[in-house]
């Protein structure tokens, strides 16, 4: 029994769950110390999307990645990363309530208790850094003048196409999909690369990304060029970037990376 919820709680609390402990936490008295960052998240959202569009409107330039644009992206990545550890942290309360009974001997009530109290303190705490590091990550954005589409697009050649991480890690430290609005945008970004490529009348280079496109099964888990074959325009590019880039990844906070917050009453999501 004790196994079943704290599976529960590993599978669902971030995840799935996450709208709902978002509720719980609410009803018990945590709501203006959550609502705020949350909050945050939004507004910042809509502003950087009234000043740089639509995620799924940047089109990538010919040569699909500049240093200089590099160069942005890992200034945005250095403001974001002091959250990594408070994630980082969040995720031993979980750990430790998966932990329990792996000995053989049933646990007793009070390790159950104590193991539902830190996990959830982990989930408050990462509902609160959740907020706080999209908001942050918005605001760099803005500042830098970097839209999500771009952020998007940078992130998945460096972190998943090349240096192979998969895609949200968060909690489940063997990752998993792209949600499918993220798996959407990535395919409108593949598709404007293709057609600003073919209106330069570099038309294979096009065929070879929209290939690309035809290949991926998203509920799979593909990500794009994933077997190591990213055009060589895109490699020169990142190559000197490789340890800054190994640097500024963080597992446990790649679930969040792209997301992007709604709200609706007092309920928030991220998608």
């Amino acid at each position: 029994m004790a196994g079943t919820g704290k599976k529960w709680l590993i599978g669902c609390g971030v995840g799935c769950g996450v709208t709902i402990l978002l509720n719980i936490l609410l009803f018990v008295g945590a709501g203006v110390f959550i609502m705020r960052p949350m909050n945050n998240a939004v507004n910042s959202q809509k502003d950087l999307t009234e000043e740089m569009g639509v995620p799924s409107d940047f089109v990538p330039e010919v040569g699909g990645l500049t240093p200089a644009r590099m160069e942005v992206f890992l200034a945005v990545r250095s403001l974001v990363m002091p959250s990594c550890e408070k994630f980082e942290n969040a995720v031993e309360g979980f750990q430790a309530m998966d932990e329990l009974g792996e000995d053989g001997d049933e646990p007793s009530m009070g390790e159950v208790f104590r193991g539902l109290g830190n996990v959830m303190g982990s989930v408050k705490s990462i509902v609160v850094e959740m907020g706080e590091v999209m908001a942050i990550r918005n605001q760099a954005l803005l500042e830098l003048g970097m839209g999500m589409g771009e952020y998007t697009w940078i992130y998945v050649l460096s972190y998943n196409s090349w240096l192979g991480y998969l895609p949200n890690e968060g909690v489940d430290t063997e990752g998993g999909n792209f949600s499918a609005k993220e798996a959407d945008l990535i395919a409108d970004l593949l598709e404007n690369h293709a057609n600003s490529l073919a209106a330069a009348g570099r038309l294979e280079e096009a065929e070879l990304w929209r290939l690309e496109i035809k290949k991926l099964n998203w509920d799979d888990g593909d990500i794009p060029f994933a077997d190591g074959s990213l055009p060589e325009e895109i490699r020169v590019v990142l190559q000197p970037y490789r340890s800054r880039l190994e640097q500024s990844y963080c597992g446990p906070m790649s679930e969040f990376d792209l997301g992007q917050m709604k709200k609706s009453g007092l309920t928030f999501t991220s998608d």
